[in-house]
């Protein structure tokens, strides 16, 4: 039998969305939204809270405004006395076997570690900006150009080169695509987004086969890249996140189903790692 959990959906009660701004506050907040979610669970304070969130946005009957709304899974049921938010829950508990075939949603935190001179622990690197930065150094060694500085210094360096010369410098994945059908070469801006796409798909990929999925890759979409600051952490402080949503075949359910329960990636108190799935 496959591990019981809680499947809820929690929405701010009328009048406080109404009322108030706290509809405002809190969206995209997940480390004050994380926080308020606890109080959901009493009793247990001191204690870890083993559950993951998602915020989605709900359209407001009879008007444009859109208001957060949350699907929560967790291992115990919240509470329904709140005095802010409406909550809604089932019993989590999905029968899956393999070659099951689901669509899902996954709101993700995608980093990739790398090793930095002079530091014993390899340190996380948000993938769309790390992606664009390999293959903008790798272009600018290839040239003989420096490789210092920000995105848009490489960028000007490279958009020095002719085009047929950067052609040759590109990877071979790349030089495929960057032929226009008329002759010249696809935008330099344009690579960068499909070098950003195929390292949002590895980073999926690598994760699925140990999860216990395989996904369908011609369905595969990944969107609303966003930086999500989190200025109780310092000044710097925050995370990004990816939208994915797409198809996937089951291949181990009893692997695919602890991650279900336990998310996947990282920035889970934040509001990434879970996972909605639905048959096709």
């Amino acid at each position: 039998m496959s591990e019981l959990s809680y499947l809820s959906r929690i929405t701010l009660k009328p009048q406080i969305a109404d009322s108030s701004h706290l509809a405002l506050l809190i969206a995209g907040n997940g480390y004050g939204m994380h926080r308020l979610l606890w109080d959901l669970f009493p009793g247990r304070d001191g204690q870890r809270r083993d559950f993951l969130f998602r915020e989605e946005r709900e359209d407001r009957q009879g008007g444009d405004r859109r208001r957060p709304m949350f699907y929560l899974l967790s291992p115990e049921p919240p509470s329904q006395d709140s005095p802010l938010f409406r909550v809604e829950s089932t019993q989590y508990q999905p029968q899956l076997r393999a070659g099951d075939r689901l669509t899902f949603k996954l709101r993700a935190n995608p980093v990739v570690s790398r090793r930095q001179p002079g530091r014993k622990n390899s340190v996380n690197h948000d993938v769309v900006m790390d992606s664009q930065h390999q293959l903008l150094c790798q272009l600018c060694r290839a040239a003989g150009l420096p490789d210092s500085g920000d995105k848009g210094d490489k960028l000007a360096r490279l958009g020095q080169l002719d085009g047929d010369r950067l052609r040759h410098l590109l990877p071979t994945e790349l030089a495929d695509q960057a032929e226009l059908s008329g002759g010249g070469m696809l935008p330099l801006q344009q690579l960068l987004r499909r070098q950003v796409d195929q390292a949002l798909f590895d980073w999926l990929e690598l994760r699925a086969e140990r999860n216990g999925f395989q996904l369908a890759g011609n369905a595969l979409e990944a969107t609303g890249y966003e930086w999500r600051p989190l200025p109780e952490k310092g000044r710097n402080a925050g995370f990004s996140s990816v939208d994915y949503q797409g198809a996937l075949t089951v291949t181990d359910p009893e692997r695919f189903t602890r991650m279900l329960h336990q998310g996947l990636g990282k920035a889970r108190a934040f509001g990434c790692g879970l996972m909605l799935v639905r048959r096709l």
